[in-house]
């Protein structure tokens, strides 16, 4: 997330509103630019329509460069989670991460801009970890925003609760989880994490 698309998410737009935005308002602007160069100079008519041309996408081939779209950015394709782990009752949005993931470290700058849009998201950030900094290295990400939690490898309980989180995660990292009523509805790993599962998260808790 930049800070145009998180400034008119702020607006109340949808996240996928709020990603489209700005290209359309820069192809807008290309096209307004190219309309007036092309009535106010007068050149050649193959130079201006070439001139015009130009114009008309540099706006947009600027945007695209600062902010490109990638594969996933408007993905939503999650999966039905089949385990028996056991989540509160309340809805509950859960993001599983490693201690040294840089995927899962640069999420958290998504999921802090989900939770300012809607600080009414019950948010749950599990470490799986055993070391006291790797949870304190997501609290300070996060800026205190949400819970942060450890799964630590210590004891044989543990070991079994993390067995059954692998198989949540299907040992990708990291994976975005939405429970309610105890179980586990729907995950998304994070190439499949894009703004419409953003906007579907962001619906489960208004």
């Amino acid at each position: 997330m930049n800070s145009i698309e998180i400034f008119f998410s702020s607006l109340g737009l949808s996240w996928t509103l709020s990603k489209l935005l700005p290209y359309i308002l820069f192809l807008i602007i290309g096209i307004s630019f190219s309309v007036i160069f092309y009535k106010k100079f007068k050149l050649l008519k193959p130079l201006k329509i070439i001139i015009s041309l130009a114009i008309l996408v540099l706006p947009f081939l600027l945007y695209f460069v600062y902010c490109p779209i990638y594969q996933g950015d408007f993905s939503n394709s999650g999966y039905t989670v089949s385990s028996e782990n056991r989540f509160p009752d309340k809805k509950q949005f859960t993001v599983y991460v490693l201690p040294n993931c840089k995927y899962c470290v640069s999420s958290t700058a998504t999921i802090k801009a989900m939770l300012r849009k809607n600080n009414g998201i019950n948010l749950v950030v599990r470490v799986m970890g055993h070391a006291v900094n790797d949870s304190i290295k997501y609290v300070k990400l996060m800026d205190n925003l949400g819970l942060v939690s450890m799964n630590s490898s210590n004891n044989s309980i543990e070991r079994v609760q993390i067995k059954e989180l692998l198989t949540i995660t299907q040992g990708e990292f990291p994976t975005f989880v939405f429970s309610k009523n105890g179980k586990a509805i729907k995950a998304w790993h994070n190439d499949s994490f894009g703004v419409r599962a953003m906007d579907e998260v962001d619906h489960y808790f208004n």
